[in-house]
């Protein structure tokens, strides 16, 4: 077996556990997510020039990280509040505050019917 394909059913595997880990407990959503993954692969099973396969690879991974980093998911609880899972690869900003005493441009106006007779 090439490393490339090796390579390639590494990333397949990564994939499936990622989603896995991510959608915990949405199960329509794992399994979306699951013939996906599997769609994708399959689609580009049959390219042979490794320039092309190592830029699918590289989605691949792109792709993981992005899962890992950036989904967050919200239950509702028993007090209808919604609670967010948030893991450690979750990328957290900081929130800037909007300043009140920002100086704001007016809103444009629009012109109605705005046409010559």
């Amino acid at each position: 077996m090439s490393n490339l394909r090796r390579e390639a059913l590494k990333w397949y595997k990564t994939l499936q556990r990622t989603k896995d880990q991510v959608f915990a407990g949405d199960q329509r959503t794992i399994e979306a997510a699951r013939q996906r993954i599997r769609e994708e692969f399959l689609k580009n099973k049959d390219i042979r020039e490794e320039k092309d396969i190592q830029e699918k690879l590289k989605i691949a991974r792109d792709v993981d990280i992005e899962l890992r980093s950036t989904v967050v998911q919200a239950v509702k609880g028993d007090d209808n509040v919604y609670h967010a899972k948030i893991t450690s690869d979750t990328k957290k900003v900081d929130n800037v505050m909007f300043d009140p005493n920002a100086e704001l441009p007016p809103p444009r106006m629009k012109k109605c019917g705005g046409g010559k007779k």
